[in-house]
């Protein structure tokens, strides 16, 4: 084997059962995998469940994986979609939607240049908690786009949506965290 196989090798050997090379892509792949949950979900524990959740998909299914279909890094994508969607469902479904407080800020730094680095805290606080506000479709639309930086056709291939659809999510996305950024802020004494 090649000392930095390709996810397409990989898979090819993960189709096989291979364990090592499901490893080998667990460890390329988990980090992006994480972010991407967590920006969805907003809360770390539930990043990790979906996280692993994917990846066990991924080894279940690993014989659904067509390449000319698309990169494996799609197809997982995908699969993450699908199961950030899956436990968000779950989640509302066994308790009210809470408005962000646990996505408190931290205390501020007390060493020189404290104040700005908790501005920049608060702030991104202040976005991850409206981003949780959103609908999960286009809370997952703006997470690839501006987090994940892919391109709209690129989300739209994730989603499995038309990019059109991926567009319209955005602009909804966009107006409505203008509206909620601009009210916390005046709302902040």
């Amino acid at each position: 084997m090649t000392a930095n196989p390709t996810d397409e090798a990989l898979m090819a050997r993960v189709c096989e059962g291979d364990q090592q090379a499901f490893a080998m892509l667990v460890e390329r792949h988990l980090p992006r995998a994480y972010a991407i949950a967590f920006r969805v979900l907003g809360q770390s524990a539930d990043a990790e469940d979906v996280a692993q959740e994917a990846f066990t998909r991924v080894w279940t299914h690993a014989r659904d994986w067509k390449p000319r279909r698309g990169s494996f890094s799609s197809w997982l994508g995908r699969i993450l979609v699908n199961a950030s969607l899956d436990h968000g469902r779950r989640q509302t479904a066994r308790r009210q939607v809470n408005d962000g407080e646990a996505l408190l800020a931290e205390l501020p730094d007390p060493a020189p240049g404290g104040a700005s680095i908790y501005g920049q805290q608060q702030q991104a606080a202040d976005i991850d908690q409206a981003l949780q506000r959103l609908p999960a479709q286009q809370r997952m639309a703006v997470v690839l786009c501006y987090f994940e930086e892919h391109s709209n056709s690129q989300a739209a291939a994730v989603m499995g949506l038309h990019v059109k659809a991926v567009e319209g999510l955005l602009v909804r996305a966009r107006k409505q965290l203008r509206i909620w950024l601009h009210r916390h802020r005046e709302e902040r004494p």
